[in-house]
């Protein structure tokens, strides 16, 4: 897009200075934040003390330690890293109305027809350095005419900049003055000022992306780890092999991911840029005079703040898929439980009642001050529900009435034993035996209304085909062996010829077409034998059900 100009703003640190923040933990020693990766502690974010120690990001928490051995070690909180970033996205919007998150520690901004408003791009990121700058953030900035590129110079250019050192710097002021920094305006800062040592930009000429960004690795195009080690081993490490060779046998070769994000970085692919919306806060509170713990108590102050929570939803017409509940306690302690529904809901007395059978995992200790009730999924209501492209019509109002629905069944016995482990069949158009059934979660899923009627009977059992010793000819049998002794037919039924789905290759149809045979033999059992043709795979008789 012609005169169109992007800021990519990263945060190297923001995991570790996060919690600087908040602590009164000196800046020059080192921090690491850890988050557990199966069985170990990996560190997600560092500092830059941590950083110069030889420390990084990906390394295990053991190994760091014995590198570093007075590390100050946080556990990692996902979602307030998250909310933090959000908070410094909306912040930001001061400086352009389009601000969006961009991964866990960066943002992208559009700033065009913004710039002349600060003096220039120039003038522009360096009030936007110095906003930062005073949050305790360390900030690398890239601009340029599109996002990729834009992202690549903020994470892999390398320029020296001079110090600055003005007694403004987060590291120089006291920690109760640091909150005039809201109030300073932009044209408080001075004519000779110079970004921070930890704080970097780098601007691209318009027009000039492809000058810009060819030395770059091939990592700056935002691929995959997999896709990066293959490119290296072909050598082509930089951006600019990359460009050079022809598209068609990237193409072949790693499909139209890779050639989508070069034209990205090249300004060839759009690369639209969504704002950070308002998020809407379904939350209510009740506050208690004195400390409660009595499950009836409990009870009535969830009555008092779920209607609160109910009447707010159906202003929205939405309704709570998760319910989460929190209990704040004398000892400044929470205790929470979630509940999870099967549809959407805002009816009062549904909500109730799940939260009553999972109340007695709440902890209650040495009392409750604050009780918090939170929809923190939520979802439209209409009268249709997509279920994946299929478009499911209205509930059948009669069930409701008699307050049979099967959704509110689901819903009880997911707050017991998990949502995830309900499970439901749907019908498969295939004539394959084995894929005449799908196996869909009951809680996103309709209950089929009609299943289609087989050719012949089915079994009640289905297994694994097993080998039969019997001749290897397509007549019918009147004895084989199997499982460890010799059955005796009475009568048998067929053959039903079952030919396998040519336009697939499944293994286990590669003996080819299949007759199979109802039979029942002198100890009543009733079993589904058949006998394959042969293809990829030897002929022979196999047995693979077992009638009632």
């Amino acid at each position: 897009m012609p005169g169109r100009r992007i800021i990519a703003i990263w945060f190297p640190y923001m995991g570790t200075e996060r919690i600087l923040r908040k602590t009164q933990h000196s800046l020059g020693k080192p921090v690491v934040v850890v988050a557990k990766k199966s069985q170990s502690e990996i560190i997600s974010s560092i500092s830059a003390a941590a950083q110069y120690k030889g420390l990084f990001v990906g390394q295990s928490l053991r190994d760091a330690s014995a590198i570093c051995p007075h590390l100050f070690v946080q556990t990692q909180n996902s979602y307030a890293e998250t909310q933090f970033l959000k908070g410094i996205c909306r912040w930001s919007s001061k400086f352009s109305p389009w601000v969006a998150p961009e991964g866990n520690t960066g943002l992208i901004m559009d700033i065009t027809g913004c710039s002349h408003l600060f003096g220039g791009e120039d003038k522009m990121i360096t009030h936007i350095l110095l906003a930062y700058d005073e949050l305790g953030l360390t900030t690398k900035i890239g601009c340029a005419d599109t996002v990729g590129a834009a992202w690549a110079l903020s994470r892999y250019s390398e320029k020296t900049l001079q110090n600055y050192r003005n007694g403004n710097a987060i590291e120089q002021e006291a920690r109760a003055t640091r909150s005039r920094s809201a109030k300073r305006s932009f044209k408080d800062i001075p004519n000779n000022f110079k970004i921070t040592k930890s704080s970097k930009y780098f601007i691209a000429p318009p027009g000039k992306i492809r000058q810009s960004i060819s030395n770059f690795p091939v990592a700056a195009l935002r691929l995959e780890i997999q896709t990066q080690n293959t490119l290296a081993q072909l050598g082509l490490r930089q951006i600019g092999d990359i460009i050079n060779q022809p598209r068609a046998s990237l193409n072949r070769r790693f499909g139209l991911s890779l050639l989508k994000r070069v034209d990205q970085a090249l300004g060839n692919l759009p690369e639209p840029i969504s704002p950070l919306q308002p998020e809407l806060n379904f939350g209510v509170r009740i506050s208690f005079p004195d400390p409660i713990g009595l499950k009836s108590d409990i009870i009535a102050g969830i009555d008092r703040i779920l209607d609160r929570l109910c009447s707010n939803l159906k202003k929205k017409n939405l309704g709570a898929q998760k319910v989460l509940l929190q209990a704040f306690r004398t000892d400044n302690t929470i205790g929470s439980i979630e509940v999870g529904l099967a549809q959407p809901s805002n009816s009062f007395k549904h909500i109730r009642d799940l939260m009553i059978i999972k109340l007695d995992d709440l902890n209650v200790q040495f009392g409750i001050d604050i009780l918090r009730l939170e929809a923190t999924r939520t979802e439209v209501l209409t009268k249709d529900k997509h279920i994946g492209h299929v478009l499911v019509g209205e509930r059948n109002a009669s069930r409701i009435e008699k307050n049979i629905n099967p959704e509110n069944l689901i819903s009880k016995l997911g707050v017991r034993i998990g949502l995830e482990n309900i499970i439901r069949l749907h019908p498969a158009k295939s004539n394959i035996p084995e894929k005449t059934y799908t196996m869909l979660s009951a809680a996103w899923s309709e209950q089929a209304k009609e299943w289609p009627k087989p050719k012949s009977y089915r079994p009640i059992q289905l297994w694994v085909p097993e080998i039969i010793n019997a001749p290897d000819k397509p007549n019918p049998l009147s004895e084989f062996k199997w499982r460890g002794k010799i059955w005796h037919i009475t009568e048998s039924y067929g053959p039903e010829r079952i030919s396998p789905e040519w336009w697939l290759d499944d293994p286990k149809w590669r003996s080819g077409v299949r007759d199979y045979w109802f039979i029942q033999c002198n100890t009543g059992d009733r079993l589904w034998i058949y006998y394959a043709h042969g293809g990829l795979m030897s002929s022979g008789w196999f047995c693979q059900g077992k009638f009632a």
